[in-house]
């Protein structure tokens, strides 16, 4: 089972970072993922989301997804995939409904585009609008 839970230790999410390879970026939310059999058991780090929400850009808010990396050992693009959308969301969820991917050679371009980012004026964009509101099937 995929385990994501976010981290709300510094000094977790520093170490994290470093054995992801990539900068701890101070101020920034992230997200841990783990294989396990529960939410208590964590067996393998498989990596981390580390993003922003709420910015202002004129009377835009937007998010930045600024890592999205697996583990050194680990190659598990369906993972990163449940992890970006789960980030995408809690943007969504905080009023957040605009987003940029700026994980630049740390993830692949099929995987950004598969979390639904297109290239927008030179930059990874996604509008979030309405992309996870619950539907009435009836």
């Amino acid at each position: 089972m995929l385990i994501i839970k976010p981290i709300q230790d510094e000094a977790l999410q520093r170490a994290l970072c470093a054995q992801c390879g990539v900068p701890f970026r101070a101020g920034a939310l992230c997200y841990q993922a783990h294989l396990g059999e529960g939410p208590d058991d964590e067996d393998t780090f498989v990596g981390i989301s580390q993003f922003t929400v709420g910015e202002a850009v004129g009377e835009r808010v937007i998010g930045r997804i600024l890592d999205l990396v697996c583990a050194p050992g680990v190659d598990d693009e369906e993972a990163l995939f449940i992890m970006g959308r789960q980030t995408l969301n809690f943007m969504d969820l905080t009023g957040t409904h605009e987003a940029y991917f700026e994980g630049g050679a740390s993830a692949c371009e099929h995987l950004i585009k598969w979390l639904g980012f297109r290239m927008t004026d030179g930059a990874w964009y996604y509008d979030l609008h309405g992309k996870f509101d619950a539907h009435d099937h009836k």
